[in-house]
């Protein structure tokens, strides 16, 4: 366990001079590994590594590192420093977008995987609808667990001159008898900021939640 600690620790730090580093003259997009560091929250950091498979193979898979931290800059002792991952992603003969990914803990033996259609309508030259189905599920193979199973439908209307989106999602999971559903607001402000307001519903209680994304690209 330490290891891995020591490990994620030392590909995050690498990772930071990397980024700080200028930029080969090839294109992101032409290198077939990836090396993708993320801030997921203030105190949990993250290191995606992994390779692709050449254009035209939409197959990729590799390793996940991940450190979290108490505010005071403490490591958390945890069991999610490293996870196996797999993602692959076409598109159907109808022209529907389709994925599937899958991950392994292997110090906790917990299995995922997650598999969508995301299907696209222009309503007009200036509306697109979206319709993406999921399902899900995950479950600890070392404790004879049943696991979850989760099954989520998402319709969202664009409109593509003010960056604006309408939002409603449903979602059910194994376990509980109640839908949850979610209506949302999304609104582009520039190309790496958007700003979001949605009102949840569960169990009969309504949840709202203001948030704000910011993405930065190197």
């Amino acid at each position: 366990m330490k290891a891995l600690v020591r490990v994620a620790r030392a590909a995050l730090a690498l990772s930071t001079i990397l980024a700080i580093l200028p930029a080969g003259p090839a294109a992101a997009g032409d290198s077939l590994v990836i090396w993708s560091p993320t801030k997921v929250s203030p105190y949990v950091y993250r290191l995606r590594t992994g390779a692709k498979t050449a254009a035209g193979n939409p197959l990729s898979a590799g390793v996940d590192f991940s450190v979290s931290a108490s505010p005071g800059g403490r490591i958390r002792n945890t069991r999610d420093n490293a996870r196996l991952w797999a993602e692959m992603a076409g598109q159907g003969r109808s022209g529907a977008e389709r994925s599937a990914a899958a991950g392994y803990n292997p110090l906790t033996g917990r299995v995922s995987g997650r598999i969508g259609v995301t299907r696209r309508w222009m309503a007009s030259r200036s509306i697109d609808v979206v319709l993406t189905p999921t399902i899900s599920a995950d479950t600890t193979m070392r404790r004879g667990e049943h696991g979850a199973f989760r099954m989520t439908q998402r319709a969202e209307i664009r409109a593509l001159a003010t960056g604006t989106a309408f939002i409603a999602s449903g979602s059910a999971a194994s376990g509980r008898q109640d839908v949850a559903t979610e209506l949302s607001v999304e609104q582009r402000l520039f190309d790496n900021l958007n700003l979001a307001a949605s009102v949840r519903r569960q169990e009969a209680e309504l949840t709202g939640a203001l948030r704000a994304r910011f993405r930065v690209t190197w």
